[in-house]
């Protein structure tokens, strides 16, 4: 039989090296959710960078995924500073809770009706809702993981949730680079210059291309920090019966 379990806790001095990076990467990540938060505040429908069609119903319900999601990423980043998950455990569980209940649980059911009104086509309506899937499972695996006590589990569900959480807003540079990449092929005959056609293709293979890219980061990042070890225990069994010995021939 089998037994998983954790590699055991880095020292402290070895544990400040390894966080320095989160820095630069939560600066990173803070100015494209600025960027992305620009075309909303004040919020005004003909300012907004996701065509609505002068439908204030969709045109709200994306205001609202947005704020919600903002709230979900900006407590996640402050779940994930490591002093205080240390010094002040009560505050990383309060955060915690604002994280799934006020971000990450209610953008998720504003999102579906989001991603169910995209005007870019069918494909990008199924990366936004493979997106939400991804976030509601790693989510409910992280909470559920937390309220049993299984805390290095919780750990590892609720890194791959705040992975999916960043996953909209790495889908703005990736809709650069296949900006890029789709208008270079206008007059093949990929496209024949069908503008409308690109302009999906654009936003669809973003939206793939961020969760893909981030949940395939995130897992080298945990096989590389948090590998499993697995440790074999063989029973020793030892025999009570009587040594039989060969007659002699």
């Amino acid at each position: 039989m089998s037994q998983a379990e954790i590699r055991p806790a880095s020292a402290p001095g070895r544990r400040r090296q390894r966080v320095w990076w989160l820095v630069p990467f939560a600066a990173v990540w803070l100015l494209i959710l600025s960027y992305m938060l620009s075309a909303y505040l004040p919020p005004e429908m003909r300012t907004s960078r996701i065509p609505v069609a002068g439908d204030p119903v969709h045109y709200w319900l994306l205001v609202a995924h947005i704020g919600t999601a903002t709230i979900a990423t900006l407590t996640g980043f402050v779940q994930f500073w490591p002093w205080l998950r240390r010094a002040h455990p009560r505050v990383h569980r309060f955060v915690g809770r604002a994280y799934f209940f006020a971000g990450v649980f209610p953008s998720l059911a504003l999102a579906v009706p989001v991603a169910l009104l995209s005007t870019f086509g069918l494909a990008n309506m199924a990366g936004l809702l493979a997106l939400d899937a991804a976030w509601a499972i790693t989510a409910i695996a992280g909470l559920r993981a937390a309220v049993r006590g299984r805390y290095p589990d919780h750990r590892r569900w609720m890194i791959r949730n705040f992975a999916v959480t960043l996953a909209s807003l790495a889908s703005r540079p990736w809709q650069l680079v296949m900006s890029v990449l789709v208008f270079g092929f206008a007059d093949s005959p990929i496209y024949h210059g069908n503008t409308l056609a690109m302009i999906h293709d654009v936003a669809s293979s973003s939206v793939w291309l961020a969760l893909a890219g981030n949940l395939v980061v995130v897992e080298i990042y945990l096989a590389r920090r948090y590998p499993l070890r697995t440790v074999r225990a063989v029973p020793r069994v030892r025999s009570t019966a009587p040594v039989l010995e060969s007659a002699p021939r």
